[in-house]
């Protein structure tokens, strides 16, 4: 509503009013309801025209009717060839004002595009600005992170799932773990300081069924880490920390976890390097899921958020797209205006032609006329003859052309009737048609011009042929007429032939002026000028205002185009699987073994064509199976697409069909979706063709394509050539634009005084090229340029050559390189020789690939590969070893740079020489205090310290002499026991009669007597709550089977004793286990039973005391 304002004067001027979608104003365009009132001025236009070509055929008729009045026909033809050129100029100019329009708007939306991305990441950023200010003043005091640190395009190890639409996660798909699976991220791949801080982890999670395995850790853990801590001074590591910050078993629905780890609790470390894994770990069973994990730094979980790695792979891949589709536009634009510009050309070669054709015919008509001579009396009568043949082809060309100009006109006012009809349905689906402008574009083009050359070919043959025919027709009369006067008494059967030859003639006039007047003439002109007056407007003014405001312009080119066009591209990559499965995802809902192979179907004995085979036996335990690709898609609500394929199968009608279906996706999330199938009995063993149209459901930025099994039912099917494009009408199967690795273009350019033509690949890569530079310089790009005869060169600088056969008075060069020289003298600072026989070589300097020499005198010699078989040498220095003598000592010897390091010596020498070394000290006369050395009689010595990580065999002469103490670290064993002398084996546990402990040989113990004792703290003053016992322990001792045995190692025989298992149920106490070996051998105390007996016979005294009271 625009109102004036009460109680003051108005006096305003309105105009160019407009509304639009979005927060950008753009400049002023009319409302697609607007251009209806253009139409009638369009439909009056060629209303005009047809009526003026139904004019000049009435004139035509009226000229046959009076005796084929040369002159009156001459005026008709040349009406009609200025209609129907006036209307190909028309449109001609039309086009060309619509391709300059079209490539305006295109930069111009370019443009307005990037202000809009700039003015909107400016207000991104100062909200950014804004909002961390409040959270400053509101957190000072709490350390928040905020940017993820789990990078998702980084995790391996687990299957994705589909989460359902608005889940109480957020998240739109998840992670889903089987037992013993993991999901692992390598979050510090190398040492660094920038965790060692407090890290806030949180994630969403769910499981079912875990049940524990044999260690408490085989449950479902999460964030378990695989961690390694660094000292940055010292350089010391630790060992493997398996920190896991959550473990769950049991079942639970999604539920939110959250953990802060603070790192720097190990200060005498300051460095990490450390993975985190999601995983089931030895469980029993059990599954579970896991979304929208984040690692933060600080103490506090913020909402998820993704990584920054993940979305810049987004917008690179976005920003590469559009950039890939703005140069198919500038390329698809100039490729048409050249086609256009080239028109000139052709109208000229076709005028040409029509001049020496023309001059052709003449002649020939000459030349027959001059053999004919026809008598005034037979002209006469031959004249008569013609009348008549022109009264009957007037009254049967009436006729027809009044039935074809009535059928013509009727044509035109249905046709123009459906104009309106169109531009209703061209508002109603501008919006959607819009989005399809890159991809309908070159198919769009490549129709219109085929359309506007097949037009101009048929209007300029036509024309050619009736001005063909009217010159020779005119010539022919005037010739006969003549010549008859002058030479009379030809004979009669001339008169014959001249009257079939002016029947021919006639015919031919007849059947072109038909052909000029062909309804399918006239509906291709109708059409194509129908195209551009509904693109262009109907007035001049009109397309002038359209070019400076309408700021959609080359959408709506491309829509109206667009509606004439069939097919289009195939967003499907990689359709035959020929790359395998790349584009594709390989998808089971549960994992159970699907098998999915890219060679069986093309097998020459198989399908013989690139294809998918994926196969298993029945199963019941995943609901979607099979491979889908997800790519950008830009759509409207209603659109149709096709999708069509190639399908075949192995086995019965009772294996499993193919489901097709499609998910629509918008702001990354599933919108809609919409499902078709195949059933198996309509699948065959030989691949055939399905399609099916889909219809969009809401406007959509992405689709997922999917084609899934049956679930319950056995899978054996190949699948291949998989096409989706818009529309409802699926075309022959057709590759991706981005699988076509060298789509050649020719781009020729033409700059002030430069001119240039290429070849280039889709990418835009300089495959070859032409390019003439304004300053005379001249480029030829290639991988091969030959060229053939006689070739002179002024002067030429050439890298690389490969020459033949070459002649030269004077030769300079270089480097030459020649199979064979031959020259009594060559003269050069350098000279290379591969392989040469020199009687004398006298050198400075000479590099030699091969030399063959029996005796060889040099001061100094640089090699970098040496072979000979007998090498002598003294002393010198090879691969960073040092030989020879040293400054100290005698023989010979090898060693590193530091001689003290490593070494080795030759043996020379007399007595115990070191035969090898290593760390030997800084002194030759003596051995350092850390060194190793092994003489010359085999003896070795070892200073410094020793590990052994293996094994290591005394043999049975062998003997071990420790002089210093020995330190064990765990338990010996001694499989033939142990010889100790004189001395016993002490321990410092505690005696409490004072003193070590000593160990007791108890097969040692003779017919003697032996005194031990075997005691536990029982001092009063060690306890506490000291009650009379309520234990039964008669009734437990009663319970105790007592049991004969054999041991099953020894054979030897118990006559009693008790079984471990039966006795840990009713006196756990006295049964005992390795705590090391849980699962190893149990042992009884059978001295554990003492206060358990004395309790017994306590009882048994009690009841014996009662009875005696009863009796007495």
């Amino acid at each position: 509503m625009l109102f004036g304002e009460k109680g003051k004067t108005i006096n305003l001027y309105v105009t160019d009013v407009q509304l639009e979608r979005g927060s950008v104003a753009t400049d002023y365009k009319e409302a697609p309801e607007d251009i209806e009132g253009q139409i009638s001025t369009v439909e009056s236009t060629f209303k005009q025209r047809a009526n003026s070509l139904e004019a000049g055929v009435n004139r035509l008729t009226e000229g046959l009717r009076t005796k084929a009045d040369i002159s009156a026909l001459n005026v008709t033809a040349e009406n009609i060839r200025q209609s129907v050129k006036s209307l190909e100029t028309d449109t001609q100019n039309k086009l060309n004002q619509k391709l300059s329009q079209a490539e305006f708007e295109v930069r111009a939306g370019s443009i307005r595009q990037e202000i809009l991305n700039a003015t909107k990441d400016k207000a991104d950023k100062t909200l950014v600005v804004s909002e961390a200010g409040k959270l400053r003043e509101e957190f000072s005091k709490m350390k928040v992170g905020g940017r993820n640190l789990w990078i998702k395009s980084k995790t391996v190890g687990a299957v994705i799932e589909k989460l359902p639409e608005n889940h109480v996660t957020g998240q739109k798909e998840c992670y889903r773990l089987e037992n013993n699976s993991t999901l692992t991220f390598n979050l510090e791949p190398d040492f660094s300081s920038r965790l060692y801080q407090k890290v806030t982890f949180s994630a969403w999670i769910k499981y079912e069924n875990v049940v524990q395995g044999r260690n408490f850790w085989n449950v479902f853990n999460c964030f378990k880490h695989y961690l390694f801590r660094k000292n940055s001074e010292t350089g010391v590591q630790s060992g493997p920390d398996y920190a896991t910050l959550g473990m769950y078993k049991g079942s639970a629905d999604w539920k939110y976890i959250t953990f802060t780890y603070d790192y720097s609790e190990k200060t005498n470390f300051d460095q990490l390097k450390t993975s985190l894994r999601f995983n089931l770990e030895g469980a029993t069973s059990g599954t579970a899921w896991v979304t929208g994990i984040k690692v933060e730094i600080g103490s506090v979980a913020t909402d998820w958020s993704p990584a920054p790695e993940d979305a810049d792979g987004l917008i690179t891949e976005a920003k590469a797209t559009f950039e890939r589709t703005a140069q198919g536009l500038r390329t698809d634009l100039s490729a048409i205006q050249e086609y256009v510009n080239k028109d000139g050309q052709r109208q000229e070669a076709l005028q040409r032609y029509t001049r020496e054709e023309s001059a052709r015919q003449a002649t020939a008509v000459r030349e027959l006329v001059n053999r004919d001579f026809v008598g005034k009396a037979t002209y006469q009568e031959d004249v008569k003859g013609i009348n008549q043949r022109i009264e009957a082809v007037k009254t049967s060309a009436n006729k027809d052309i009044a039935s074809q100009i009535a059928s013509y006109r009727q044509s035109v006012d249905g046709k123009f009737t459906d104009i309106s009809s169109q531009i209703t349905t061209y508002k109603q689906d501008v919006g959607g048609q819009i989005s399809g402008l890159s991809n309908r574009l070159t198919s769009s083009e490549q129709g219109t011009t085929t359309q506007i050359s097949n037009l101009s070919n048929r209007i300029n043959s036509n024309k050619q042929g009736t001005d063909n025919q009217i010159s020779n027709l005119k010539t022919q009369v005037a010739t006969n007429k003549d010549n008859a006067e002058r030479q009379m008494g030809r004979i009669s059967d001339q008169v014959s032939a001249n009257k079939a030859n002016a029947d021919s003639q006639f015919a031919n006039v007849t059947n072109q002026l038909a052909r000029k007047v062909e309804t399918t003439d006239f509906q291709r002109v109708k059409e194509t000028s129908k195209l551009y007056e509904r693109i262009l407007g109907n007035t001049e003014n009109g397309i002038a205002d359209k070019v400076a405001r309408m700021a959609l312009t080359n959408q709506l080119f491309q829509v109206e185009v667009g509606k004439v066009a069939k097919g289009g591209r195939n967003y499907i990559r990689n359709g035959q699987f020929k790359n395998g499965s790349k584009n594709w995802l390989e998808y089971q809902s549960v994992n159970f073994g699907l098998n999915f192979n890219y060679q069986h179907s093309q097998n020459p004995n198989n399908r013989n064509r690139p294809g998918l085979h994926f196969y298993h036996d029945s199963q019941d335990v995943a609901n979607f199976f099979g491979i889908q690709q997800s790519f950008a898609f830009d759509g409207v609500r209603g659109e149709k697409v096709s999708v069509s394929l190639l399908v075949s199968k192995d086995g019965g009608d009772s294996n499993s069909g193919l489901k097709v279906a499609l998910h629509y996706i918008k702001n990354k999330n599933i919108i809609g979706q919409e499902w078709q199938n195949i059933p198996s009995p309509q699948i065959t063993s030989k691949y055939k063709r399905f399609t099916f149209t889909f219809t969009l459901s809401d406007d959509v930025e992405n689709l997922n394509l999917m084609l899934f099994g049956e679930k319950g039912k056995t899978i054996n099917l190949y699948v291949t050539d998989v096409q989706l494009e818009r529309g409802s009408v699926a075309t022959d199967y057709k590759e991706a634009p981005e699988d076509t690795d060298e789509a050649i273009r020719s781009v020729q350019s033409q700059l002030t005084g430069s001119w240039a033509v290429q070849n280039i690949n889709s990418a835009g890569d300089i495959i070859s090229g032409i390019n003439l530079g304004a300053n005379g310089h001249n480029r030829f790009v290639g991988k091969l340029t030959h060229i053939t005869g006689e070739t002179l060169i002024d002067r030429a600088v050439i890298k690389s050559a490969m020459v033949d056969k070459l002649k030269t008075a004077n030769f300079e060069a270089g480097s030459v390189t020649t199979t064979i020289l031959d020259a009594e003298a060559v003269t050069a600072e350098k000279l290379k020789v591969d392989n040469a026989l020199i009687r004398k070589l006298t050198a400075n300097d000479a590099f030699i690939d091969q030399l063959i020499s029996k005796r060889i005198f040099s001061t100094k010699v640089e090699s970098v590969i040496s072979s000979s078989t007998f090498l002598e040498a003294y002393q010198g220095r090879i691969g960073g070893f040092t030989l020879g003598q040293f400054d100290q000592g005698g023989g010979r010897w090898i060693s590193g740079v530091n001689q003290f390091s490593v070494g080795m010596g030759n043996g020379a020498g007399y007595g115990v020489r070191t035969a090898f070394w290593a760390n030997w000290g800084n002194n030759w006369n003596y051995a350092g205090p850390k060194a190793w050395n092994v003489n010359t009689d085999g003896k070795m010595y070892c200073r410094n310290e020793v590990g052994f990580y293996d094994q290591v065999d005394f043999s049975n002469s062998s003997r071990a002499n420790f002089y210093g103490n020995t330190t064990f670290s765990r338990s010996p064993v001694f499989s033939n026991g142990i010889e100790l002398g004189s001395k016993d084996v002490l321990g410092d546990g505690w005696n409490p009669k004072g003193g070590r402990n000593a160990v007791v040989w108890w097969n040692q113990v003779g017919s003697g007597s032996v005194k031990y004792w075997m005691e536990q703290k029982s001092d009063r003053r060690l306890k506490e709550n000291i009650t009379d016992t309520a234990v039964k322990a008669l009734d437990k001792i009663n319970r105790l089977r007592m049991v004969a045995f054999d041991f099953i190692e020894n054979k030897k025989h118990e006559e009693i004793g008790l079984i471990a298992q039966e006795a840990e149920t009713i006196v756990p106490r006295i049964v005992s286990r390795d705590p090391e070996n849980p699962d190893g051998y149990l042992h009884i105390d059978y001295t554990a039973l003492v206060p358990y007996l004395i309790k017994a016979i306590q009882e048994l005294n009690q009841k014996i005391e009662k009875m005696e009271k009863t009796i007495a």
